[in-house]
């Protein structure tokens, strides 16, 4: 039986600009399917320049048993659209999708989209080599664990598969990818890494936690020193994003990374995200992280009070982001901070003290995320109580884009005011000058990508300013 994994050609986020990195997902797939010598091919489209038009011919010379592909929510029309056409290639093709969307809409998803045949639910490593052997013997998908798919036209859901053990799990399936091709806007040697998986905490906008499922688990550092130096020495990248929801969650775990790049000798440059109590509690390991190449770090500002954070269950004060924020400056490590607007009692007057606050953190990247109601969060039970969602197009949940209003505010002015947030941190000549002239090189290159950013976002809200009239 013969498993066909593909990442359909899909729009990166306006935000990450020119971007192409590895679909570590259907990597991870490719190379546990290989292992259990199951022929898999992977076709990651926007990485190999394979159109819409070129994925018909490529499913037919294929010939595979089954396609599969997986979806966050504002990529599920994509996926959608890559079932569909694989079904009207030969409509005896078995379809599976798995990601975080489907996880949590799985019911929703299999009621209005008949060409889909199965959902992973959850982590599909283990799911999927089960669930080819269960087509292979012709046996009953009810044995399998984690799936959810159509039984005489009932929706049955399985039982859910208790968290994978990181560490049994072999490398992503490199060798599968053109890795050559893989670059983020001014980084032309990029790729994507993961330590861990899960996150320890419940912020009420995230469904990531519940979808890895508890506890936060973490790799061998040695495994990732392995991986690194692959993805360093053999395919020449040395940019690298350790893409865990939360990286820095443990001591040992972080010191021993970077005593791993240490060891290796590696040429990496690499930026994560994490939280700001985790890089005080940890601070001593600052100027290690520092000297191993941790050029940036991404933290979740969320909110500039102390109340609305405790709202959003951050479980983080004003004050330690504020002392996060001091202690990467002082060692030269470039923040980046997330700060949501639109959430449902955002005011005029709370947006402008967001828009002031982040001026006074002095963080070096401020970026503005629409507050956005993801399936399988708790603000999208909430908002689905409430009837906020006035839009139910997944297309548009890119948290760029404003799809509920506020108790106060309409969606009309949320967008404005989504482009004041921009236009105060990105219009500013006197800021824009001190990061193009930054000592920092990352600083400089980042601030020329802000810089084209904040002028296109400029031009989309005066181009679409009518759009929200509704």
């Amino acid at each position: 039986m013969k498993v066909l994994l593909i990442d359909p050609p899909i729009k990166v986020w306006e935000l990450m600009g020119d971007c192409c990195a590895p679909p570590l997902g259907l990597a991870y797939i490719a190379a546990v399917l290989e292992q259990h010598d199951i022929p898999v091919e992977l076709i990651h489209c926007n990485g190999m320049g394979v159109t819409w038009k070129d994925l018909p011919e490529i499913i037919r010379r294929a010939s595979p048993d089954i396609v599969g592909t997986g979806a966050m929510t504002p990529m599920f029309s994509d996926a959608v659209k890559l079932v569909r056409m694989a079904k009207e290639v030969d409509p005896g093709i078995t379809t599976v999708v798995g990601g975080s969307h489907v996880t949590f809409t799985y019911e929703d998803t299999l009621k209005e989209i008949p060409e889909i045949d199965i959902i992973v639910r959850g982590e599909g490593e283990e799911t999927i080599v089960d669930l080819v052997k269960c087509l292979e013997t012709d046996s009953h998908l009810k044995d399998v664990k984690g799936i959810a798919y159509r039984d005489n036209g009932n929706i049955t859901a399985t039982e859910r598969r208790p968290p994978v053990d990181l560490n049994s799990l072999p490398l992503p399936a490199y060798h599968l990818l053109p890795m050559e091709k893989y670059h983020f806007e001014f980084l032309e040697e990029f790729s994507t890494i993961i330590t861990s998986r899960g996150c320890p905490f419940s912020c009420t906008f995230c469904s990531e936690w519940d979808f890895w499922g508890r506890p936060w688990r973490a790799r061998n550092p040695e495994s990732v020193g392995e991986e690194l130096e692959i993805v360093n020495k053999k395919y020449k990248r040395k940019s690298v994003w350790f893409g865990d929801d939360c990286f820095n969650v443990d001591y040992n775990h972080i010191k021993s990374i970077c005593e791993q790049i240490a060891e290796r000798d590696l040429d990496v440059q690499w930026f994560y995200q994490g939280r700001a109590d985790f890089l005080i509690k940890y601070k001593d390991l600052l100027p290690l992280m520092r000297k191993t190449g941790n050029v940036m770090t991404q933290i979740g500002v969320e909110a500039s009070t102390d109340e609305e954070l405790d709202v959003l269950n951050k479980g983080v004060t004003v004050d330690q982001i504020k002392e996060a924020v001091r202690l990467m400056t002082e060692h030269d490590i470039v923040s980046q901070g997330l700060i949501i607007i639109g959430t449902f009692d955002d005011t005029v007057e709370s947006i402008l003290h967001k828009i002031n606050y982040m001026k006074s953190l002095q963080v070096d990247f401020p970026i503005f995320t629409m507050f956005t109601p993801f399936p399988g969060s708790k603000v999208y039970e909430q908002a689905r109580k409430e009837r906020l969602i006035e839009d139910f197009d997944f297309n548009h949940f890119d948290m760029a884009y404003c799809v509920m209003p506020t108790r106060e505010l309409s969606r009309t002015e949320l967008f404005r005011w989504y482009g004041e947030c921009h236009r105060e941190h990105y219009s500013d000549p006197l800021q824009i000058l001190i990061g193009l002239l930054s000592k920092n090189r990352f600083k400089r290159a980042i601030w020329r990508h802000m810089f084209r950013y904040g002028l296109k976002q400029a031009v989309r809200m005066y181009l679409k300013r009518g759009k929200y009239r509704l």
